[in-house]
C-alpha cells in the first residue's frame, strides 16, 4: 500500500508500534496477496484483522478461488485464525 501524500511529521499514526497498527500491517499484507493473485484479483473479498485474526468477507466466483484465498491467507506470517465468510456466487 502506498500513499499519494507526503507526512511532513514523519509516518501516519497507522504505523505506529502497538495491536492496531500490527492489525493494519496484517490487513494491508493479506490485500497485497489477494491482488497479485490472477484468481483473486477481481474478486469481491473484503478483508479486516482483529487480534491477529484475518477476516473474509465477500463472495468469489468459484470453490477455487474461495479455496486460494483461504490458503494465501494461512501463508501469511503472522496470521493467527482466518474467520471465512465467503459465498461462491
Amino acid at each position: 500500500m502506498t500513499y499519494p501524500w507526503f507526512f511532513p511529521e514523519g509516518t501516519p499514526s497507522v504505523f505506529h508500534d502497538g495491536p492496531v497498527a500490527n492489525d493494519t500491517r496484517l490487513a494491508c499484507r493479506v490485500v497485497e496477496l489477494l491482488n497479485r493473485d490472477p484468481l483473486l484479483r477481481h474478486q469481491r473479498i473484503c478483508v479486516e484483522t482483529q487480534n491477529r485474526v484475518v477476516i473474509l468477507e465477500g463472495r468469489v466466483d468459484s470453490a477455487d478461488a474461495l479455496a486460494r484465498a483461504r490458503a494465501l491467507v494461512w501463508a501469511v506470517p503472522g496470521v493467527h485464525d482466518v474467520n471465512v465468510r465467503v459465498y461462491v456466487a
